[in-house]
Order: C-alpha cells, then sequence, then structure tokens
C-alpha cells in the first residue's frame, strides 16, 4: 500500500498532469482558454499547491525531527543555517550545494533568451535554453531552471535599498526554516582568587522562523523591448523583472504588515524604537533626525551602517541652507560613515494628527534584517492577457520570501518627518 508521501505526490502529479492538458490543448488550437476550461485549470492549479504545502509540512517535520535525533546523539555539531551578505550570490550559493550546474561553454544561459522561447517556441541559437525548458512546464506555468532563477533573483537583490544598506539573504529550500538568534548577552563577573564562581546571566537564544510567503507580479513587457532588445545585452529583460519584483520585496522588509500572507516589515516588529516627532509631525529644517536616530542605535550597542528614506526627505536635505551665508548646508561629520539611501517605497502622504504628508526614516544596523528567499520562482505567459491596444505582453511570475530581524533594538524608525 502506497505510503501517505507517495499518495499526496501522486495526486499533485495527477493534478499537473490534469492542468497542462488544458493549457496544451489551448495552445496546439492556438487560443485562449475558455471560461469553463479556465475554472478547470484554476481548479487543478489549487490542488497542486494545496498538496505541494502539505509535502512541504510534512518534509519540514522529518527534517526536524532528524535534526533533534542528531542533537540528541553524540557527534559532530550541526552547522548553522547558511546566510549570504550582499557582496554573495544566491548563483554561487546554489552552485556549491549542486543544485545547479556552473554555466557551460563560452555562452552562459540567459532568461532572456530563455522568456523569449517561451513566448515564441523558436529557440535558434538557445539550445542550452530549449534544454532547460524541457519538463519545466507546471500547472502554475513554467518552473525557471535553477541557474536562471538564482540570477534573476541576484539581479532583484542589487536593485533593493535594503539589500545596499546589507540586509542579509537567508536562501531557504524548504517552505520554513528556523534560524537562531541571540536574545540576551548575559553578565561576566570578576572573581578572587580561591573565591566560588558566582552565578551569572547566561547567553540566552531563540530562534525566528521564516515562512515563505507568495508575491505574485504582473509584469508587462513592451514587444519593442522584448523583440528588439540587444542579444548582446542578455539581462535586458531580467533586470526588468528584478526591478519590478524588489521593489515589493523592499516595501515588504521595511513596512509590511505582518497580516498573512504580508511579511512582517521593520516598522511593526516588536522591539523596534519608534521615534515621533510631535501630535502632527515635524518639519526638517537640521539633519538632527538623522543624528539623534544614528545615536540611538549606537546606544542599543550597534554600529549603524545605513539610513533610508524617501527621496523627497533627501531634496530636503538638500536645499537646506546656512542661515547667514545662505550657502548650502553640509552633512555634519557624525553622518558622513553613512549612507542616506532613497526609496519611493517610503511614503510621504502618512497622517499624523492633521498632517497628511508626512514620511519615515530607517536607520539600522542592516546586517540584522533577514530576507528568506526561495531559490526558484515560477512564471506564467498570459496569453489572454496580451495588451494589444500597447503592443505588450504580460507574465505573472511568483516569487516566495519571508522577513525577519535578527535584533530589533538594532532598527530606530523615525516617523512624522515633514518637508
Amino acid at each position: 500500500m502506497p505510503t501517505l508521501l507517495e499518495q499526496l505526490r501522486e495526486r499533485r502529479t495527477a493534478a499537473r498532469t490534469a492542468a497542462d492538458e488544458i493549457l496544451t490543448r489551448a495552445q496546439a488550437e492556438s487560443r485562449d482558454l475558455t471560461s469553463e476550461e479556465l475554472a478547470e485549470f484554476t481548479g487543478h492549479v489549487g490542488t497542486e499547491r494545496d498538496v505541494e504545502g502539505e509535502l512541504d509540512r510534512r518534509r519540514d517535520e522529518e527534517l526536524a525531527e532528524l535534526r533533534a535525533a542528531a542533537v540528541r546523539r553524540p557527534g559532530p555539531a550541526t552547522p548553522h543555517e547558511p546566510v549570504l551578505t550582499r557582496e554573495q550570490s544566491v548563483a554561487a550559493w546554489c552552485e556549491q550545494r549542486g543544485m545547479s550546474e556552473p554555466p557551460a561553454g563560452d555562452r552562459p544561459p540567459s532568461f532572456d533568451r530563455y522568456l523569449r522561447g517561451i513566448v515564441s517556441g523558436q529557440w535558434d541559437g538557445a539550445e542550452q535554453e530549449r534544454a532547460m525548458s524541457e519538463g519545466t512546464l507546471t500547472a502554475g506555468g513554467h518552473l525557471v531552471p535553477t541557474p536562471l532563477s538564482s540570477r534573476v533573483i541576484d539581479l532583484a537583490r542589487n536593485a533593493m535599498q535594503t539589500m545596499r544598506a546589507g540586509a542579509t539573504t537567508v536562501p531557504m529550500a524548504a517552505q520554513t526554516l528556523k534560524l537562531a538568534r541571540l536574545t540576551g548577552e548575559g553578565t561576566p563577573g570578576w572573581k578572587s582568587e580561591g573565591a566560588a564562581v558566582t552565578a551569572t546571566a547566561d547567553l540566552t537564544f531563540d530562534a525566528v522562523t521564516f515562512t515563505a510567503r507568495t508575491l505574485t507580479r504582473v509584469v508587462t513587457l513592451s514587444v519593442e523591448l522584448f523583440e528588439d532588445a540587444d542579444p548582446s545585452s542578455e539581462d535586458v529583460i531580467a533586470r526588468s523583472f528584478a526591478a519590478q519584483v524588489a521593489l515589493e520585496l523592499d516595501r515588504a522588509a521595511l513596512r509590511g504588515t505582518g497580516t498573512a500572507p504580508e511579511p512582517r516589515g521593520v516598522l511593526n516588529q516588536t522591539g523596534v524604537t519608534i521615534t515621533t516627532h510631535g501630535a502632527n509631525g515635524a518639519l526638517i529644517t537640521n539633519y538632527d533626525f538623522h543624528l539623534d536616530a544614528v545615536g540611538a542605535v549606537r546606544n542599543a550597542n550597534f554600529e549603524p551602517n545605513a539610513q533610508i528614506q524617501a527621496p523627497r526627505t533627501a531634496t530636503s536635505l538638500s536645499k537646506l541652507k546656512e542661515a547667514t551665508t545662505s550657502a548650502y548646508m553640509a552633512p555634519p561629520a557624525g553622518l558622513a560613515a553613512i549612507p542616506r539611501l532613497n526609496t519611493k517605497q517610503v511614503p510621504v502622504t502618512l497622517t499624523v494628527g492633521t498632517s497628511t504628508d508626512c514620511s519615515e526614516i530607517y536607520t539600522a544596523d542592516w546586517a540584522n534584517l533577514l530576507i528568506g528567499i526561495r531559490t526558484n520562482f515560477q512564471l506564467l505567459f498570459l496569453r489572454e492577457r496580451y495588451i494589444a491596444d500597447t503592443l505588450s505582453y504580460a507574465f505573472l511570475a511568483y516569487l516566495r520570501a519571508d522577513v525577519q530581524v535578527a535584533q530589533p533594538t538594532a532598527f530606530v524608525v523615525d516617523t512624522g518627518v515633514r518637508t
């Protein structure tokens, strides 16, 4: 009799096959899905995702049990879960773990050629991409092969201001992942010769649990960009995908509500220092907001390495002038080594009291911002969403990620910032 896992895999395969048959039939007849076919297709997709979630949960339970058994048995210590700094790439991480092969030949695989092949069915000069496309069709579209997924993910990371600030990437190979963190440093104590050691507070730890949240994004590309991009510039379409995904990841990392399915961003994390500026906010007239935030992070025993703000705030700072000479005011020495990064994902229309033009400033030791990212994503070419009036192609991209903080006190958020 098949095991439960085998039964779940059979259900997943059956749902995937049924959904693929609907897509294949419509493609062979060069038409869009009928309303009945779309409803049936959606049902199969939902079944596959439900079963995949159950499989992930059971695999996580088995992995937790194996780890617990390893702890109970004497032996070498279990290594820490891997994390990546902003200088390290997801692509290299995947290669090191055998999840993808290093690029072969003089022409490494290209996301742009892969996407063009999926849309047009023409693979001239794209043999590697055509080979990658075989067997990647799923009920939700195409599961982008790991070498190309990791490439787009790295491009998205490079476009994120939180990553530029120094956030840490946590690659996720499963739906959930636990990562240990230090919650208390303890108190050392002095002792006299021959005297008993006085008990002091120990180091204390807990764990944060990443749960992969699904981020969907409809990406629209003009026919001109899709067809006329210089073939020697292989990342044009990949960068367009990555830039749009990066914006939402930045917003979620900074301001995510934490209400499922959205991750909880820095602003809504327990333990983060929130600095308010009066009942109705306050105008920026100097650099004091930024200097005070730097001091608050340092008082928590962390070293701030960047500040993230709205572009409007940067413009206001640039316009500050000396009272006597009207010369533009230079940033004080206390901020010289701390970059100020700008993103429109920090809003400028927040309501504080009677003011409706408020914004925020985020100051932190950004290595304590942990962004978990699944190492694969899916995309579906939306034939029915081809936009004839603007000559554009539409794609639905799926990426799974989550946000956690290692040390909440490493973050200070100024609210009610006006200009």
